[in-house]
């Protein structure tokens, strides 16, 4: 690398660490807004909020990792047009083809780390969230049983126990109040166990020794029942626990492509086409933000680094709805899955030759 070179690429650095630190805080913060509702509905922990949180960064940082990139060009060339370093260098007889050169270098940073996390760690993180979230539901729920205290943590259901063991989770003094149509149930226990089924994401009170009274509110009829063993199936709500085929999220992209060669059903095989275009076609971005960053800094009038966030919000948030839109297109099969798909990517293609021959033109 020339003098040049080495200059463009240390002054990337800062603005670069800067915009992923930003971008990636702002939109993880946002999930841990929308996470809070688990903590007021479930009533887990907020420690386990900020654990979820942070098991989602991998898969932001696939698209913040671009975004930063993009950020860094535009601040980098527009200090360096404001100071004249551009028309000095220009005037020295370095072209903008050779200024282009170390930014194309530097994206292969945010390109490999994209492509790594939407590859592999983005829906092994995803697992983990799902798997984790499932178990801090079910870990809320059974922590909900407090001795000598009614809990409605379970639907219509609502217990009173007189003593609970949480290790064993196993219970005593067992009162239920529940509802069967309009018809009160009162069911009473000496003891119970309670355990999760993670396939059908319910928890099941095994109850002992005995009985449950039903009464009709409409008459002075009611029966009593007495019972040996009495099982009930809670369903808990949320998130189900993942299996090995419950989610296209969880697959790597080896994993996405074996099944897409294997898959014989057009639907399944064109959702997975989808898919494994959507972990190529975002890390791609970064090396395209070169073509439209470069420029763009080079025709800013006003050397601002607000100005280069604002510019770089617009271009993202262009880029994210033509994205999203043919993404989700393409899992309807209502538009081709490679114009779905890449059609956001062609769009910055044609951007970016636009403002390159502008700015090409200018010099």
């Amino acid at each position: 690398m020339s003098t040049i070179d080495r200059y463009i690429f240390k002054q990337m650095i800062f603005p670069f660490i800067f915009g992923l630190l930003i971008f990636t805080f702002s939109v993880t913060i946002n999930r841990i807004l929308l996470l809070t509702q688990m903590v007021l509905n479930e009533g887990i922990s907020v420690l386990a909020v900020l654990k979820l949180a942070s098991l989602t960064i991998p898969d932001f940082m696939i698209i913040t990792l671009p975004i930063s990139f993009l950020l860094a060009v535009l601040a980098v060339f527009g200090k360096m047009t404001q100071d004249n370093e551009i028309a000095a260098l220009t005037a020295s007889g370095v072209s903008m083809f050779k200024l282009t050169k170390p930014v194309i270098i530097f994206a292969l940073i945010p390109l490999s780390i994209s492509i790594f996390f939407s590859f592999y760690m983005a829906p092994r993180f995803n697992f983990f969230f799902r798997v984790l979230a499932v178990k801090e539901v079910k870990n809320a729920a059974l922590s909900a049983l407090k001795k000598n205290m009614f809990t409605d943590r379970f639907g219509n259901l609502r217990i009173f126990v007189k003593d609970v063991n949480t290790n064993k989770n196993t219970l005593k003094g067992i009162f239920i109040l529940n509802k069967v149509g309009n018809e009160p149930e009162t069911l009473i226990a000496k003891r119970g166990v309670i355990t999760y089924n993670q396939k059908q994401n319910t928890l099941s009170l095994y109850l002992k020794n005995g009985i449950i009274q039903n009464q009709n509110p409409y008459s002075k009829n009611f029966w009593i029942l007495h019972f040996d063993d009495y099982k009930i199936n809670i369903k808990l709500r949320g998130l189900s626990f993942p299996g090995k085929n419950s989610s296209v999220h969880f697959l790597t992209f080896p994993q996405l492509t074996r099944r897409y060669l294997s898959e014989h059903n057009h639907k399944l095989k064109s959702m997975y086409l989808v898919y494994m275009y959507k972990k190529i076609a975002i890390p791609i971005a970064a090396l395209l933000f070169v073509f439209i960053g470069l420029p763009l800094g080079m025709l800013i009038e006003k050397r601002s680094l607000f100005l280069a966030i604002f510019y770089t919000i617009i271009i993202v948030v262009i880029y994210y709805v033509l994205f999203t839109s043919g993404f989700y297109l393409s899992l309807r099969n209502q538009v081709n899955p490679f114009i779905g798909t890449w059609g956001a990517d062609l769009f910055l293609v044609v951007l970016g030759i636009i403002l390159y021959t502008k700015a090409f033109l200018r010099q």
